[in-house]
């Protein structure tokens, strides 16, 4: 073959390659284009947070309500809440006391690790405190509660110190000392869920409850 002969159809091949290069070269341009004008979406993994996320979407809006006293009293409460099961367990003639009567808080909170009671949950004890005032023959007694995890003399302790801190809020808001018959905490001893459950299993362990031993 001459060198003619080879040219005539070199060239084409290369303008051709060009061509191709040139092509691809605007092809990705565009696309990255296209990919920067899309709208990112969050990716949901089963990872703690984005579990806790889920749990707190799913979770419908607690209705509030006003909790009529016997004083007159009116208190901000929620439907279903310690409040509003306590007052209608105490308003109920057939309703009967005892050492199995018990009532869940569902808006208090303490520091992590700790017996401190977080600021915000002072109007539950509040309301706890002018419950107690306006039916003055109830008796209660405050227990506490921790869910399975860590050493269990680590959570008896806190779950005494936490059941002590409400009694003693309780006193402080005006809560006279004949109504209150003690604080005991009770570690993980009534826990349900295992200590490798999710958080959102463990975490309806972890309580502090009123029982009412006379009304």
């Amino acid at each position: 073959m001459t060198h003619v002969s080879r040219r005539k159809w070199t060239t084409p091949l290369l303008f051709l390659l060009l061509l191709v290069i040139i092509l691809w070269w605007l092809l990705r341009g565009c696309g990255n284009k296209t990919n920067m004008q899309m709208p990112v979406k969050d990716t949901v993994t089963t990872g703690q947070m984005e579990n806790d996320a889920i749990a707190n979407v799913s979770t419908p809006a607690r209705a509030s309500i006003k909790v009529m006293l016997p004083d007159g009293r009116e208190l901000d409460a929620y439907k279903g809440g310690i409040e509003d099961q306590l007052v209608s367990f105490l308003k109920d003639p057939a309703s009967r006391p005892g050492k199995d009567v018990w009532f869940d808080f569902d808006n208090l909170n303490f520091e992590t690790g700790s017996a401190t009671i977080t600021p915000e949950s002072q109007q539950q004890v509040n309301n706890l405190a002018a419950i107690l005032n306006a039916f003055p023959s109830t008796r209660i007694k405050i227990g506490g509660y921790t869910d399975k995890q860590g050493d269990e003399a680590v959570n008896l302790k806190l779950s005494k110190d936490r059941a002590e801190a409400v009694h003693a809020a309780l006193q402080n808001a005006g809560v006279k000392a004949g109504q209150l018959q003690g604080a005991e905490g009770y570690g993980s001893r009534f826990a349900k869920a295992a200590a490798d459950a999710p958080d959102e299993e463990r975490v309806k362990d972890r309580r502090i409850s009123v029982s009412v031993r006379e009304k």
